[in-house]
């Protein structure tokens, strides 16, 4: 699994590229590969896409005046995080659209949480979520999103096919659920899940046009968490990194209370 432990910061500045790179080293059990242009960028990205799992990007490249860096990215299914020096809601518009994974100030505070969001994208790619909604659209959008964070993505139409897919699978991690579906609801869903699969092994994320009521019952049938449609990409992806994060230190107190034979 070496091949896919390498993060790839593309910076214009080779002091900020350093810095960033042994911040990365430090924090982090994963090597650096560095380009400074566009050019060395997609040289790197094409010669050793296996080798990269996620891409550290400046978007001010000094041969990138159309500000290309992201879209190759994206073209490449490489998931990018973008370090700028400038923020607004104009540029946050702008990185959303080009399916950023996150972006961060380039401030030393802001490190530590791009230092973090790089492991939970690392141990995302052995992971499988499960997206159960009626609408095609809002599964073909979530579906991405979730994908864009590295995890493995499968997909249901209603309650009755997701229990099915979970069956059959085993091993999923997270449930993003709707509430209106034919067949079986979300509570519904949530109700049968729960006797199987409690809540610190199986992480379940209720869904929603409605707030208020409904994020109580949802709460109430078993949900981990509830996101209001329309879904704000930021809000999904933290919610989203809290409940499995919230598994995995479950999962390992768990087995240090087996070790000390609690």
């Amino acid at each position: 699994m070496n091949e896919l432990r390498h993060v790839l910061v593309v910076e214009d500045s080779r002091v900020q590229a350093k810095i960033i790179s042994q911040h990365i080293a430090e924090a982090t059990p994963f090597p650096t590969l560095v380009a400074h242009t566009l050019a060395e960028a997609k040289e790197a990205m094409t010669e050793k896409r296996d080798a990269i799992f996620v891409a550290i990007l400046d978007r001010n490249l000094p041969d990138d005046e159309d500000g290309g860096i992201v879209p190759l990215a994206t073209s490449l299914g490489i998931p990018s995080v973008v370090m700028t020096a400038t923020f607004d809601e104009e540029v946050r518009h702008k990185l959303l659209e080009q399916n950023v994974v996150d972006y961060f100030v380039k401030t030393m505070s802001e490190m530590a949480a791009m230092e973090r969001l790089i492991e939970r994208l690392y141990k995302n790619q052995f992971l499988k979520a499960l997206v159960v909604d009626d609408s095609r659209l809002f599964r073909l959008h979530l579906t991405k999103l979730l994908k864009n964070l590295n995890l493995q993505v499968l997909e249901a139409e209603d309650g009755r096919q997701a229990l099915d897919v979970l069956r059959r699978e085993g091993d999923v991690s997270l449930v993003v659920t709707d509430y209106n579906m034919p067949h079986l609801d979300g509570f519904g869903l949530i109700e049968e899940l729960r006797a199987t699969w409690a809540k610190d092994k199986l992480a379940v994320i209720g869904v929603s046009a409605e707030g208020g009521a409904q994020t109580v019952k949802f709460l109430k049938v078993g949900a981990n968490d509830f996101l209001v449609k329309p879904i704000q990409v930021e809000e999904c992806i933290c919610r989203v990194h809290q409940q499995l994060d919230m598994l995995e230190i479950l999962a390992n107190y768990r087995e240090l209370c087996a070790r000390a034979g609690h």
